[in-house]
């Protein structure tokens, strides 16, 4: 089952077909509780099919647009392979399922777009950073949370080591990698010599020019756990602003995931409070100023339109009703999510803010700097 990427987060945004169906679950991993874990997924299920029938939808237009996760519950694999959390969105032509490495509130959404807000934590900038495990043997890049990491899969053409990288062939190798180790370590005269610091800066420069995509337009800190000599040779050669001085230190082929977002996740705490706390003052003192406000419409408007550098939303409400792009008017529903289909105002800027360029921040309605559960500074 696939881990949830930012990427996979922008592009359920972009869906807008009505309604949208979000289904959120805890699951387990392991136990007598798998077995209650689908029984939750069917009643949930048949919620979903009440509320589309309330809304006026016909019988068989319903059970087609659940088919696809009514599927699943007779799945046993699906459900003995489970971790902490299962997130489910379904709209018409259009289904997706992930695993979630955190234990996830049951919950029901029916809108007019998916409903990621539960998720956001996950990818806000106070808890969303990358891995780059480097040795001379492989190249793997993860992207992490607080609460686990996913491997990404590498563009088409990276060099999956230093020897394909270079393609030396026969007398004309200068380096020599241990066949058995991933240790990176050289034979010879080891990684002082210059020639084969010179090798060994091509090889990363490759690495680094072949990751630009994935890096693009994303601030989001780089951990890199490697051998201590190869640490500072990266930093020297990539172009990535974000890259943590403190490292992984050691050979990370033998680290499992798990091993090393724990050793990540040390590291970048600290970063992320600094980053949040920076947040937070940057808005106090342009609070009085038209540089930023605590107006959901305002806020809603200037997302939509890419003028948002860094929000700030309380992960727990939530405000539902309508958004006009042609007039940028917002409508607040009186009775909360209704049979309409109501729009999630704060996952929608959250959405737009992140497809936009800017940072959201995600905060307990208790840290926010203001009683409104958004905030916003504004890029001009």
């Amino acid at each position: 089952m696939k881990n949830l990427t930012l990427d996979q987060i922008k592009e359920l945004a972009q869906q807008t077909a009505s309604p949208s169906i979000s289904i959120f679950l805890p699951t387990h991993r392991a136990g007598r509780e798998t077995q209650q874990d689908p029984i939750r997924f069917k009643n949930l299920l048949r919620d979903a099919e009440k509320q589309l029938l309330d809304g006026g939808m016909g019988p068989r237009e319903a059970s087609s647009l659940l088919q696809s996760a009514q599927a699943l519950l007779d799945d046993a694999h699906f459900w003995n392979h489970q971790h902490d959390g299962l997130a489910v969105f379904i709209s018409v032509d259009d289904f997706h399922y992930y695993a979630l490495p955190f234990h996830a509130e049951e919950l029901l959404v029916v809108a007019q777009s998916y409903y990621v807000k539960p998720v956001l934590p996950l990818f806000t900038n106070n808890g969303h950073y990358y891995i780059l495990a480097l040795s001379l043997n492989e190249v793997r890049l993860f992207e992490g949370t607080r609460y686990g990491v996913g491997q990404i899969t590498l563009p088409e053409g990276i060099p999956a080591n230093m020897e394909e990288a270079l393609r030396l062939d026969g007398p004309q190798k200068t380096l020599q990698m241990h066949s058995g180790g991933g240790s990176g370590m050289f034979h010879g005269q080891g990684p002082g010599d210059e020639e084969e610091k010179i090798w060994v800066e091509q090889y990363l420069n490759l690495v680094d020019t072949s990751l630009k995509e994935i890096f693009r337009e994303q601030n989001a800190p780089l951990v890199l756990a490697g051998v201590e000599y190869l640490l500072p040779m990266y930093h020297k050669v990539s172009e990535y602003q974000n890259i943590m001085e403190e490292g992984i230190i050691g050979s990370p082929d033998r680290l499992r995931p798990e091993e090393l977002q724990e050793q990540a996740w040390h590291i970048v705490e600290t970063h992320f409070q600094q980053e949040t706390k920076k947040t937070v003052e940057q808005y106090q003192q342009l609070a009085d100023t038209d540089k930023a406000t605590d107006n959901i419409e305002k806020i809603v408007a200037a997302a939509f339109n890419g003028l948002v550098d860094k929000l700030i939303l309380s992960v727990e409400n939530q405000i539902w009703g309508a958004f006009n792009p042609k007039d940028g008017k917002v409508t607040r529903s009186s009775n909360g999510q209704s049979k309409t289909y109501n729009l999630a105002l704060l996952d929608f800027t959250a959405m737009n803010t992140l497809q936009n360029g800017g940072t959201v921040c995600a905060l307990s309605q208790d840290e926010m700097p203001t009683d409104s559960p958004i905030a916003a500074v504004l890029r001009y």
